[in-house]
């Protein structure tokens, strides 16, 4: 091989085409240089280009939630690779498939002062599902053998066994530029026959026995993306009195019989009682939310606790799990199903009961209480149109949307793998860009300014609509037990700004609104929700103490 060759390079890019990857996100650089040049002329792979390399990434993690496929994306050596780190970590606890292209300076350098080197061989080795790097020479066949093998390897554990981010590490020796693109033989490709598998069936009618014997069952959903087998499943098994099936907003699972507004139902039921606790317990799907039900489950007496995950299938949330089933639930439960009964109890119509009274004292102390973050996500959730998606930011956000109902055709998306605050705007950004639906991004405004680099993006969609929740710090603090003792709330903890979204709306070429009361609110929502040729700005305006006021009284109100 000559020096002008790149023969590993030019067969990394066939293959990622023929794997069907058609999405690389591109952060700009010298060193990766030549992979960009190479998938840009050789392949029919659409490449986006985003300066900063970490509102690139979650820009790609939006992308891949929406597309449930695998999106590439490469940055140059140095720096520019940890950048990836806040989104590689939020894919890896999402099950989100990235494909991370890292170009690197040649090994012998590595550690020698020269520029821009840093150790990148399994840089993300703690929250990655596979990290692989590619030979730097290749001499013979044998080398491109294995080059081929470990680009297969990785691009195949970006979906299985279950979704996630792969590491992909590129030494990449010069010339960067003016090097031969034919490429002179058809790497093999590898396929991966996947399916599911058949439990046991004693084991299964041991669990049947268990299930037929217990009066008081929950099923709980954490974070889930749209799955309608999954929910008639769990709409069937809502049917049986004994059985209640609480859903969060991000579960994205809907019916009438089922719970959601956990912490509305648990605020108006107080103190742990026996009559709420499941005998047993299923968790289904990812993170959950709310620390009410976390603390209340913790609390129960508790008898089983079973737990279905086809990977991280051993997850003692609740610190009472007795059984754990490795498999995906909608597959567990169709061989499971037809093994159990009906049984009499009262424990569906205690839930049913309470979340009906939850929700009219939701509605009688939300129809009177004052302007505030409470006030605005009603009004925000009243206008909203049937059909946007939602993705929500942390912190103060994620929690109010747990109070509210929806309507059943509004999908919900938040970074709760981690719960980080940076990213989300990026993240709404490449998942509006991906789905081409109509798309709301609700925001507090330190979450927003911390990604505000999100707006740079010569690809920001037209059909993203941003709101900014405007009360000039980290609202959340003020409603957290703790940071109000110190001393320190507003210095230290809230971080209290005078900021306003306007300039950089302006900057960016975005449409701008405000609004400062619920009346100016309820004139302007109508207008922002519209069609429009770009993406809009919404910054509502808040009063930070008394939200977190009113956010208080409303638990307490729950209680009467």
């Amino acid at each position: 091989m000559t020096m002008n060759e790149k023969p590993g390079l030019l067969h990394l890019a066939y293959l990622l085409e023929k794997s069907n990857i058609q999405h690389l996100v591109i952060s700009p650089g010298s060193r990766n240089a030549p992979l960009i040049t190479i998938i840009s002329k050789n392949t029919a792979i659409q490449c986006h280009t985003i300066v900063d390399e970490r509102s690139a990434a979650f820009f790609a993690l939006g992308m891949a939630q929406q597309l449930s496929q695998t999106v590439a994306l490469v940055c140059t050596s140095g720096s520019a690779v940890l950048n990836y780190a806040p989104a590689i970590v939020e894919a890896y606890y999402q099950r989100i498939p990235l494909l991370v292209l890292t170009a690197d300076r040649p090994l012998e350098w590595i550690d020698q002062a020269d520029g821009q080197t840093i150790r990148q061989h399994n840089i993300f080795e703690n929250y990655i599902r596979k990290s692989v790097q590619l030979p730097q020479h290749i001499s013979n066949n044998d080398d491109l053998w294995y080059n081929d093998r470990l680009v297969n390897e990785a691009i195949l554990a970006t979906q299985f066994p279950v979704a996630g981010p792969v590491h992909i590490n590129i030494p990449i020796t010069e010339p960067l530029y003016g090097f031969d693109l034919e490429l002179k033989e058809i790497p093999k490709k590898i396929d991966l026959l996947t399916g599911s598998f058949d439990i046991d069936h004693e084991e299964l009618k041991k669990l049947a026995s268990i299930w037929n014997h217990s009066k008081k069952k929950m099923i709980l959903v954490g974070q889930h993306h749209e799955d309608l087998m999954l929910n008639r499943q769990l709409i069937e098994l809502a049917k049986d009195p004994s059985i209640t099936v609480l859903t969060e907003t991000l579960s994205n699972m809907h019916h009438p019989d089922f719970i959601g507004c956990i912490d509305r139902c648990l605020g108006a039921t107080g103190k742990n009682n026996p009559d709420f606790e499941p005998d047993l317990l299923i968790t289904i799907g990812g993170s959950v939310v709310s620390k009410r039900i976390k603390s209340f489950l913790r609390n129960a007496a508790i008898q089983h606790h079973w737990n279905i995950d086809i990977a991280d299938y051993i997850t003692d949330t609740y610190q009472h799990l007795t059984v754990s089933i490795p498999a995906r639930p909608k597959e567990f439960l169709a061989q499971w199903m037809p093994l159990i009964k009906i049984v009499e109890s009262d424990f569906s119509k205690n839930w049913r009961h309470i979340s009906e009274k939850a929700k009219a004292s939701h509605k009688k102390y939300v129809d009177n209480c004052p302007y505030s973050d409470l006030k605005i996500f009603e009004s925000i959730l009243e206008n909203l149109p049937n059909n946007f998606e939602v993705q929500i930011a942390n912190s103060t956000p994620i929690r109010y949307a747990q109070l509210f109902d929806y309507a059943i055709n509004i999908p919900m998306f938040a970074n709760r793998g981690t719960s980080g605050i940076d990213g989300s705007i990026s993240t709404a950004a490449g998942a509006a860009f991906a789905s081409k639906k109509p798309t709301l991004m609700i925001s507090g405004d330190l979450g927003f300014f911390y990604d505000s680099n999100a707006l740079w993006n010569s690809v920001l969609p037209p059909n993203l609509k941003i709101i900014v929740i405007n009360n000039e710090g980290g609202g959340i603090f003020r409603f957290l037990p703790g940071p109000d003792t110190t001393g320190l709330l507003e210095k230290h903890f809230e971080v209290r700004q005078k900021l306003s979204t306007k300039h950089l709306a302006t900057t960016f070429g975005l449409d701008y609104y405000m609004a400062s009361s619920l009346s100016e609110l309820s004139k302007t929502l109508p207008e922002f929700f519209k069609p429009a040729s770009k993406t809009a700005l919404l910054e509502i305006h808040s009063p930070a103490e008394l939200s977190a006021k009113t956010l208080r009284d409303y638990f307490e109100f729950l209680k009467q």
